[in-house]
């Protein structure tokens, strides 16, 4: 399959996501704003990877003092566009860490800007440190240890989406849509492919 990816304005799409796809024999396209969007229908489908925060505008929120860090709005008009294009299409959709969060909002859901100061969880470790791991627990009980790097997480459901894997303290890991081909998960199993959540993402 050729998949379109979203780079940001903040920092150049790292090479892990392009060689996760050529281990499963998939080839990747990067796109970052300010190009050209190209049509989905030259493309298979679409991977939204990892990035800075979403405008909490984008979710129908005030920024909180606590919330919400470093924003990338020119690239929040990209993947928001370009989501609506593949959504139209109904073409395959796969979302990684700030992905998923893009594809919660872009559908009507909402985030929690900041884990630590509203939920009291940590699901990032502090900078310099090894990365964090954690357990998530997905639909059929399966268990496994993920890497975790972020510090928001899907509040409210957006429409048509349900909960595939869930942390133990209840944040939703994975999600996935009821009807269309729309998978996401909130780590970055990117960074030691080839494995499972993988092969799940990019199986359509």
């Amino acid at each position: 399959m050729r998949f379109l990816l979203t780079g940001g304005t903040l920092n150049p799409l790292k090479d892990e996501y392009i060689n996760a796809l050529s281990l499963y024999g998939h080839t990747g396209t990067v796109v970052y704003p300010g190009e050209p969007i190209p049509p989905a229908c030259d493309f298979d489908a679409l991977l939204l990877p990892g990035g800075a925060d979403i405008d909490p505008a984008r979710f129908g929120a005030s920024l909180l003092s606590n919330g919400s860090e470093t924003l990338d709005q020119q690239r929040d008009g990209l993947e928001f566009a370009v989501f609506e294009d593949f959504l139209r299409e109904k073409k395959p959709i796969a979302g990684i860490c700030r992905g998923m969060q893009v594809i919660n909002a872009a559908l009507g859901g909402t985030i929690w800007q900041d884990l630590p100061s509203q939920c009291g969880l940590i699901h990032t470790a502090p900078q310099g440190e090894a990365p964090m791991t954690h357990v998530v627990v997905y639909s059929d009980r399966r268990r496994e240890a993920v890497n975790s790097y972020h510090h928001q997480a899907v509040r409210k459901l957006g429409q048509g989406l349900r909960v595939t894997a869930r942390g133990t303290d209840g944040i939703p890991e994975a999600l996935e849509h009821k009807t269309l081909p729309i998978r996401a998960v909130q780590w970055h199993p990117e960074k030691n492919a080839p494995n499972g959540a993988l092969e799940w993402l990019f199986s359509f």
